[in-house]
C-alpha cells in the first residue's frame, strides 16, 4: 500500500493523464510542476543588454538600431521577454494552436518576472493585450495576448483593459514585404474612447516585423492616449 501514500491522487492522475513537455515531448513526472522538462526549462534565454533602447533589439549597442534611427518604432519603448529560439517556438506553439493553456499561464508568469528588468516600461494604467479579430478568437477559444497579460498584471502594478479592438482580419505579417504590412495594417485596429489621457502598454505574445503593434499603438494614440509602449514576450 506504500504506492497509496502520500501523493498518491497525483500519481493516479498522472497515470490517467500523462503530461508531456511542451517543447519537446517528454513525459513529465508528476512531481514537476509547469509545462516544460529541465533541460527545456534550462533553455529559455532571457533577453539581457545590450540591445537598443527603442525596440529592444537584443545584440545592439546601447543607442538605436539602425532601423529605429531612420524611422523612429510607434511606441517609444518596447521590450521583449525572451529571444524566439530553443524550446520558446514549440511552447508557444503548444499554448497558441494546441490548447496547452498551462503553458500559457506559465510564459505569462516568466513574462511577469522579465517585466521587473525594465523600470522603462513605467507605471502603466492599464496593461492592454493586442485583440484578435472575433473569427480568429472564436477559432481559438481564447485570446493569448490576454491571458499574458492576466499574468503580468500584479507584476506592472496594472489592470488589463480591453482598450483596442480589430476591425478586420489580416494575414500572418512575417513573410510580406514592409510597404505590403503597412498597408495591410493600416486602420486594421480601432481603440475606445475611455483610452484619453492614460499610459498605456500594449502586450502581446510575439514581435515579428512591428507593424501590428504599430498599428495598434497608433489607434490608441488617436484615441487621445498619453503615452503607449509594448511588453511581448519573445521577438523573432
Amino acid at each position: 500500500m506504500g504506492w497509496l501514500s502520500g501523493d498518491w491522487k497525483e500519481r493516479v492522475l498522472h497515470l490517467l493523464l500523462p503530461r508531456t513537455c511542451g517543447a519537446c515531448g517528454r513525459d513529465l513526472p508528476c512531481t514537476l510542476q509547469g509545462p516544460l522538462c529541465g533541460p527545456c526549462l534550462s533553455g529559455l534565454e532571457l533577453i539581457r543588454p545590450p540591445y537598443c533602447p527603442r525596440c529592444g533589439m537584443a545584440g545592439r549597442a546601447q543607442t538605436s538600431c539602425r532601423r529605429c534611427a531612420s524611422l523612429p518604432p510607434a511606441t517609444p519603448v518596447t521590450r521583449a521577454a525572451f529571444r524566439y529560439r530553443g524550446p520558446l517556438p514549440p511552447l508557444l506553439h503548444a499554448f497558441k494552436y494546441g490548447g496547452r493553456l498551462d503553458a500559457g499561464r506559465a510564459l505569462g508568469d516568466w513574462m511577469a518576472g522579465a517585466w521587473r528588468r525594465h523600470p522603462e516600461l513605467g507605471r502603466p494604467d492599464a496593461l492592454v493585450p493586442v485583440p484578435l479579430h472575433p473569427a480568429r478568437l472564436a477559432e481559438r477559444g481564447f485570446n493569448q495576448a490576454r491571458v499574458l497579460a492576466e499574468r503580468v498584471s500584479s507584476a506592472a502594478g496594472a489592470p488589463v483593459a480591453e482598450l483596442a479592438a480589430r476591425r478586420r482580419r489580416t494575414p500572418p505579417q512575417a513573410q510580406r514585404a514592409r510597404e505590403e504590412r503597412l498597408g495591410r495594417m493600416s486602420g486594421a485596429f480601432r481603440a475606445e474612447p475611455s483610452a484619453r489621457g492614460l499610459r498605456l502598454v500594449l502586450v502581446d505574445d510575439a514581435m515579428t516585423s512591428g507593424e501590428t503593434l504599430a498599428a495598434c499603438a497608433s489607434a490608441l494614440r488617436e484615441a487621445g492616449a498619453a503615452d503607449v509602449k509594448a511588453f511581448v514576450l519573445t521577438r523573432a
